[in-house]
């Protein structure tokens, strides 16, 4: 156009949801790395940061983008574009358009993987209502596990689960009275903590172990199927999960996600050689009401053994059980 003005038409032809709209606008270079499922793969970088750019999101973008695809559903977006941005610091998941701090860039690391699972939960499927931010948080923060699990081990994916649990209970002590479902937030502000990452990650980890693996992942894609390019609520999540479950879960996603804190289990075993039996005591000793819960203990016989789990289901407090032995366990 006249006086060294250009006009550039861009077109999106896939739904987005209004908060994942992005424009970054800078001296890029830009890398278009071929495709991963069909999806144009790019990466957008400060010159100066292209060779680390390439090196953190690619072969991360490609596998994740495998292993999303392979175990959730399409990918939903047009192109999967990975931009370094100045003024940011971790990574903002504008849909198509990844945005990470260009400090993290630089040095070579990011929460790559965490933001892509974005894509899929948060992003073709939107939170109907900000109270409800765990449905992206948690999801992106379990998923991100899972992609470990597959990627590197399932060591790498425990040690993974150990350091979310170590946060959620510092978290509860600094928040005591905060669930993972906002209370009707009003203030924006607020609307991220720990708790609506790992908690709710863990939230999805427990899930899995209620219903079974399969079941879980058959859920986890017929909610994706439902739901892409919609908006989503806790209570249309659980109701597709207890059609997968075939039975009632109001008290786990009432128990894990309305109410605020986490059990505070003691515990003492006695051998009892009358009976040739264990017996286990566990209490719940936190304030308020029994969690629904339960426990799997570990029986050898000598050091070194494999263990083997007996499993405890408290409602109440305390509870006591027997468990067969033919003699003492060790230690």
């Amino acid at each position: 156009l006249p006086g060294g003005v250009r006009r550039t038409h861009w077109k999106q032809s896939v739904p987005i949801a209004s908060w994942l709209y992005a424009l970054g606008v800078a001296r890029f270079s830009v890398h278009h790395a071929g495709t991963a499922n069909g999806v144009p793969l790019q990466t957008w970088v400060f010159p100066q940061d292209r060779e680390a750019g390439i090196g953190l999101f690619e072969g991360l973008s490609r596998r994740a983008m495998d292993f999303f695809v392979s175990h959730i559903g399409p990918y939903s977006y047009e192109k999967l574009a990975n931009v370094e941005a100045a003024g940011l610091s971790g990574g903002t998941e504008h849909a198509s358009a990844i945005f990470y701090g260009e400090k993290s860039v630089t040095a070579g690391r990011g929460p790559v993987v965490h933001e892509i699972a974005h894509q899929w939960w948060g992003n073709a499927v939107t939170e109907r209502d900000w109270d409800d931010v765990w449905l992206s948080e948690g999801f992106a923060t379990y998923f991100t596990l899972l992609f470990t699990e597959h990627d590197e081990g399932r060591d790498a994916f425990v040690e993974g689960l150990k350091q979310s649990r170590a946060q959620v209970l510092g978290l509860e002590r600094k928040l005591p009275d905060t669930p993972v479902i906002h209370r009707n937030l009003a203030d924006m502000r607020r609307v991220l903590n720990g708790l609506v990452y790992q908690k709710a990650g863990w939230v999805l980890h427990m899930l899995r172990a209620e219903i079974g693996t399969d079941r879980f992942w058959a859920a986890m894609r017929d909610y994706y199927r439902r739901y892409r390019n919609q908006n989503a609520s806790t209570g249309e999540l659980r109701a597709i999960v207890e059609g997968h479950a075939g039975r009632d879960l109001g008290w786990f996603f009432s128990q894990w996600l309305n109410r605020p804190g986490v059990p505070k289990l003691e515990g003492t075993w006695r051998y009892l050689p009358a009976s040739q039996a264990i017996e286990v005591t566990v209490t719940q000793a936190q304030a308020g009401d029994p969690f629904r819960l339960s426990v799997d203990v570990g029986i050898a016989a000598r050091a070194g053994d494999v263990p083997r789990v007996e499993r405890l289901g408290l409602s109440g407090r305390p509870i006591t059980k027997k468990i067969p032995a033919g003699r003492p366990p060790a230690g």
